[in-house]
């Protein structure tokens, strides 16, 4: 049994690799192994939009427990309720037109026609008003960043095939390595590498006010907000180096080691921290985990990070405290395909997840409960 962490902080969701060139967050490492789908996706264009924006569709149809609902590569994908309805947005990798799919509906629909070529990867706000879009510039390495906000169209925009939002783009500085969002959506954090030093940096969402917080020789890690104060930042770790995690209070700069070190893998269960993520319902603490029906042999993480293995999943709730494990779904069964699961989240009323498949890139949407 294998789990792939630093410690209880990297088991958070959305977390993704740190350390390896950002072309590795392509599945594979490369774009041209990105599959094509046979998924039909029905598109809104907006013309029986509602009040809100958002698309009229139809509720209470019969929906599949597991479903794939993008129809190309997604960069990245946010999923909130509203009532009883799980909701998810998500950024398509080759356009970044921007779709949104419901838990009480077959229909999927697109918000936006703003192109933006070629996402490596998009951070969601929470309540999925806008996203933080990171590129490569062309032959490079450069990373470029933009935030993305969603403009609810009016009536007296109207226009031929009007979306229900428009977009607004607001340039972030180059170099971003990595972002965190806070957890209410206001503020941002995100590192950039001078030298040999990564200078850390809280702003807004799209990138104003931006106050430099702390400096710190080494220059790889893994941010997440974790509460209205606090980020934990995990070094990289691999099959040969120790992986350390630490908080950061954004309030008094306190910056101290917290929680366990890893090398590696760590007998604690058979998956990776990455496929992981936390319940917040639940008084023990509790995760739902996707979990690799065979590991090939290698030197994890690092194999898996650089896509010389792919995994086929199927999904736990673990009960940690009192060492309970719950077989919630076999989504290979479920799919008829192979499924590596990567960039989990869990709806807030914890009744659906989302996530893409690392092999191929696309994004599907399972009710937990039958």
């Amino acid at each position: 049994m294998f789990l792939i962490l630093g410690s209880q902080p990297a088991l958070g969701p959305g977390e993704s690799r740190v350390g390896f060139s950002i072309r590795d967050y392509l599945p594979f490492g490369k774009s041209e192994d990105l599959g094509t789908s046979g998924t039909t996706t029905e598109i809104n264009t907006g013309e029986n939009s509602s009040a809100d924006g958002l698309s009229n569709i139809q509720t209470n149809q019969p929906t599949q427990r597991l479903r794939k609902i993008s129809s190309e590569p997604v960069a990245g994908a946010v999923i909130f309720n509203t009532g009883t309805t799980s909701v998810v947005r998500f950024v398509e990798k080759g356009t970044g037109n921007v779709y949104e799919a419901r838990s009480d509906s077959i229909a999927v629909a697109r918000l936006t026609n703003t192109t933006i070529p070629k996402i490596v990867r998009a951070f969601w706000l929470p309540n999925g008003s806008g996203f933080l879009a990171q590129t490569l510039v062309p032959e490079s390495e450069i990373i470029e960043t933009n935030f993305v906000k969603l403009n609810k169209n009016t009536a007296s925009t109207t226009v031929e095939n009007l979306t229900p939002f428009g977009t607004t783009i607001g340039k972030l500085p180059t170099g971003i390595k990595e972002i965190a969002i806070k957890p209410d959506g206001s503020k941002i954090f995100y590192y950039t590498i001078n030298g040999s030093y990564s200078n850390w940096f809280i702003s807004n969402p799209d990138g104003t006010n931006a106050v430099s917080v702390f400096s710190h020789p080494l220059t790889e890690w893994l941010p997440k907000w974790f509460s209205a104060n606090i980020i934990t930042m995990q070094t990289k770790g691999s099959s040969e180096t120790v992986s350390y995690s630490h908080s950061f209070d954004v309030s008094s700069k306190i910056f101290k080691k917290v929680g366990v070190n890893a090398v590696g893998i760590s007998p604690q269960t058979n998956t990776l921290a990455e496929k992981c993520v936390q319940a917040t319902k639940e008084k023990s603490l509790t995760l739902y985990c996707a979990v690799p029906s065979y590991l090939p042999s290698g030197n994890y993480p690092d194999v898996w990070y650089k896509g010389l293995v792919s995994t086929e999943d199927f999904i736990e709730k673990i009960d940690i405290n009192n060492g309970i494990f719950y077989n919630i779904a076999d989504i290979s069964s479920l799919s008829d395909q192979k499924i590596d699961v990567v960039d989990m989240f869990l709806s807030p009323d914890e009744s659906h997840l989302i996530f893409r498949n690392k092999i191929d890139g696309y994004l599907w949407l399972l009710r937990i409960t039958e």
